[in-house]
């Protein structure tokens, strides 16, 4: 076996090369979204706070399921896609980061409402303000979502 470093942190051949591909991997993420800045980091936390609370609701209401779970990632990755894509004609269009971040706003919003309707789902509704929990029952209502 292999090893490479020459220090105290010595890799193999593997190692490495898994290294590499989740370097790559990173590099051509970032480029694609227009850099890890602020908004990305704080809509990529609020993502994973939404897919987590939206597991956990899942497991206290006894629906949590793998091929949901599966579904959710799929969107993810989507909304993400949706995000190179703004990046895209953002650089296309010579417009700095307009578009992305209209983009990243707005979906901001919908994962910090998805977040709220997770934690209601849960059975914290006291902690959700009134005028909150009357538009979730509201949108629960349009969706023909029965409580």
């Amino acid at each position: 076996m292999r090893t490479y470093g020459g220090g105290e942190l010595e890799y193999t051949q593997t190692e490495l090369r898994v290294m590499a591909l989740f370097s790559t991997l990173g590099a051509v993420f970032s480029w694609l979204v227009g850099g890890i800045d602020a908004p990305l980091q704080y809509f990529l936390l609020l993502m994973t706070a939404d897919y987590l609370t939206g597991m956990v609701a899942a497991w206290k209401t006894g629906m949590l399921s793998s091929s949901k779970a599966f579904d959710g990632i799929k969107r993810k990755v989507i909304i993400l896609a949706v995000v190179a894509l703004a990046n895209t004609i953002d650089c296309a269009g010579s417009m700095g980061h307009v578009l992305r971040g209209m983009v990243l706003v707005t979906y901001s919003v919908m994962e910090g409402m998805s977040i709220i309707e997770n934690v209601d789902r849960m059975g914290y509704s006291e902690y959700i303000p009134q005028f909150l929990r009357d538009k979730l029952v509201q949108i629960r209502n349009e969706k023909g979502v029965k409580i």
